[in-house]
């Protein structure tokens, strides 16, 4: 008894050691597999009927949810009953709604996963906490049948493919009703059915013919261009751009229909409304677009009023002729009809009178410049009504001038002309009648450049000519600011600078570092400056000033006229040339090289990777033009992947490196790495003195450098030990 028994524990184990074997042969393709299942008789017969088994043989891959024999005759499918062409057409469409292109395991598959099926309708998934799939309303009872191009899943429904959505467009399906004829007449008349057959997608608010009775709208009355377009402005206003269902209409809400109006919609518990007009019938779905039926025309909002610009306003006053025809002499009635806004304080006959302006005595370019001048200080840019305007309100007008406005109880005014006509509204702007004409404030002085006053003085041809010399002139006639220390002429004399001694590009340099020394960037005044000021001259050497009771000096030249102002800076003219001071020779001083280390060949590894040194010594890292970048960087023990915190580094890996670094400290070990090759294995150490206690990198571990045997491999071994076990038992039971 024990020996049987253990016997069977033996096979037992034999039998849990090898793999489970399936109806299914992974070598056959899909309608095979389901022919040998025996419970789905069914499906392959529809596949034969349809002509769809040589298109699940093909390559695929394909996922077929395939419903069982007792699915078919749940369902009541005979096929029989699928003889004509669109029956088979129909029976195709439902065998492909259980056809995926793509292998998809049941691992794939998520809860609301939505896929689009062979025959271009979508399914729906459903994973339940248990674990349970379904696809629709079917489920899968078993999944993940391999066969040669895919995968089966076994499911317990056959699927029905969900209806095809509206074949009419927008025209076609008011032409259906029977109650839009009067729509579909006017859309013709209008030409506007080939719109409304376009892509869209539109929304239609589509009256009845009661709804056109109602409105007592006659289409033979619509002939010429004039009404068709008034016709064509109706209609269109019963249409908006885009897709909305009632759903998506909320109390208020406006939108702007096609003809370009807005239209408001009405909604409460009873009914929506739009413009007046109750929806009867809503969300009657087109190929292009939504039908929502209506009982109302609607009509859309008058035009509004249609403004004169600002010129032809002041010419219908009767009281602005010669504001007109200034405009007309200075060539601005045009500027004036344009989009603006502008605000225009408009001066009446009267006061054109009492300035005395006579047009005929503007006549060349420079009289009419100064008539547009004077003209364009009535002119503002942007529209200011009355109500913007506050006491002492300053602003620029269109001739760049400043005009000051004064608001008191009794009037508004500016610049002395005050306000008698306010708030007259025009297509482009605002005019304001005033009974005075404005004059435009004088031109200030306008300064000249620090080159240009240089070259007026007399005293400064030298150092015009040497700031020609240098290139320098375009310079100083920048922005700057710059404040210029300016040696006369004599002052150059003196200097025994002659300056075709300068000619080659080194003596030009030469040249404008001196000229420069005398440059400083900004604009600083005489007052501005304190004994013992030093400053740094725009070629970048410092120069000191002197201030005392009898004047200022600047590296000992006086400053002999201050502060002559020039509209980039100002210039302050000296006795003297200034030299600036010799520059510094900088030797460079590198410690020297007791080890070097340098780039293999290989450009992988250091050479040599490990030197010896005792303490104090220098270790030089050097290359030069190397194809790949290297640095040096500490890490914290030997070919250790972990840079030290704090540690030695010589910065960027480059292709070219000077990198010195002298050890200081005793019985240590230097461990570094190449920063971007540390994976490739670049490391290398400086051993200084005895290099100390030297890490030794972590024990190999070799438990793992064997492949791991696979887990068929572990069947192998067991299924053999259990033969012999059994073979050992049965020997046993013979004896």
């Amino acid at each position: 008894m024990k020996r049987t028994l253990v016997s069977l524990i033996l096979a037992s184990l034999l039998v849990s050691t090898l793999p489970l074997n399936v109806a299914a042969d992974e070598t056959e393709d899909i309608p095979t597999n389901a022919a040998a299942t025996g419970v789905h008789d069914s499906l392959v017969a529809a596949l034969t009927h349809a002509n769809l088994v040589a298109t699940l043989q093909g390559n695929g891959p394909f996922t077929v949810f395939a419903p069982t024999d007792a699915a078919f005759a749940a369902a009541g499918i005979d096929l029989n009953d699928f003889d004509t062409e669109e029956e088979n057409n129909t029976l195709s469409d439902i065998l492909l709604y259980h056809v995926y292109s793509g292998a998809v395991a049941s691992s794939d598959v998520t809860d609301g996963l939505t896929v689009t099926m062979v025959n271009g309708a979508d399914a729906t998934f459903t994973v339940a906490s248990d674990g349970t799939v379904m696809v629709g309303d079917a489920t899968v009872t078993t999944a993940d049948v391999q066969a040669s191009n895919g995968v089966i899943h076994v499911i317990d429904k056959v699927l029905t493919p969900p209806a095809p959505g509206p074949s009419l467009d927008i025209p076609a399906t008011a032409q259906s009703t029977g109650v839009h004829d009067s729509l579909v007449a006017a859309l013709t008349k209008a030409s506007l059915v080939s719109t409304l057959q376009d892509v869209g997608p539109y929304t239609v608010f589509a009256p009845t013919d009661q709804a056109f009775t109602d409105a007592g709208i006659d289409l033979s009355a619509f002939e010429t261009e004039t009404e068709i377009a008034a016709l064509a402005d109706i209609l269109l206003y019963h249409v908006y751009s885009g897709a909305v269902a009632s759903t998506d209409v909320t109390d208020g809400l406006t939108v702007a229909m096609v003809n370009g109006d807005d239209a408001t919609f009405s909604v409460t518990d009873t009914a929506v409304m739009i413009e007046g007009a109750t929806v009867t019938t809503a969300d009657v779905m087109t190929t292009n677009g939504v039908i929502h039926v209506i009982d109302k025309v609607l009509t859309p909002p008058a035009d509004p009023v249609v403004l004169s610009d600002i010129p032809t306003i002041a010419q219908s006053t009767g009281v602005h002729d010669s504001l007109v025809a200034a405009l007309t002499k200075a060539n601005l009635v045009a500027t004036l009809q344009g989009d603006g806004p502008f605000t225009v304080f408009a001066p009446t006959d009267q006061a054109f009178t009492d300035a005395g302006i006579d047009l005929a005595t503007f006549e060349t370019e420079e009289e009419i410049a100064t008539l547009t001048d004077i003209l364009l200080y009535h002119v503002a840019s942007g529209a200011v009504a009355s109500t913007d305007v506050t006491d002492g309100l300053t602003v620029t007008m269109v001739n760049g001038d400043n005009a000051t406005f004064t608001v008191t109880a009794d009037a508004v005014t500016i610049e002395g002309a005050t306000v008698t006509t306010a708030d007259v509204i025009a297509s482009n702007g605002v005019v304001h009648i005033i009974d005075k004409v404005l004059m435009p404030p004088a031109d200030p002085v306008v300064l000249s450049d620090i080159p240009t006053i240089a070259q007026s003085t007399g005293v400064h041809d030298s150092l015009v000519a040497a700031l020609t010399k240098a290139n320098l002139v375009a310079t100083l006639q920048g922005d700057g600011p710059f404040t210029v220390f300016a040696p006369t002429d004599e002052a150059f004399t003196n200097a025994g600078i002659d300056l075709d001694t300068f000619v080659t590009d080194e003596e030009i340099a030469t040249l404008s570092d001196i000229l420069l020394y005398h440059v400083f960037s900004g604009a600083v005044a005489s007052t501005d400056v304190t004994d013992g000021l030093t400053v740094a001259m725009v070629n970048g050497d410092n120069a000191s000033f002197t201030v005392t009771a009898a004047g200022v000096t600047i590296e000992g030249a006086n400053v002999v006229t201050a502060d002559v102002t020039a509209s980039n800076g100002v210039v302050h003219v000296i006795d003297k040339v200034l030299t600036p001071p010799a520059d510094p020779v900088v030797e460079p001083e590198l410690t020297p090289c007791d080890a070097v280390v340098r780039i293999a060949p290989s450009g992988m590894k250091y050479s040599p990777s490990e030197v010896s040194i005792t303490v104090g010594q220098t270790v030089c890292w050097q290359w030069e033009n190397e194809s790949m970048a290297h640095n040096v960087r500490e890490v914290d023990g030997d070919q250790s992947t972990t840079y030290a915190a704090n540690g030695v580094s010589s910065g960027t890996a480059m292709t070219t490196l000077d990198f010195r670094y002298t050890f200081e400290e005793d019985s240590t070990t230097f461990y570094y790495a190449c920063e971007p090759h540390l994976a490739a294995g670049m490391f290398g150490k400086v051993i200084v003195g005895d290099g100390g206690v030297v890490a030794t990198p972590p024990a190999t571990d070799n438990s793992m450098d064997s492949d791991e045997e696979s887990v068929p491999g572990f069947l192998v071994a067991m299924t053999t030990i259990a033969l012999a076990g059994a073979v050992i038992v049965s020997s046993r039971r013979t004896e």
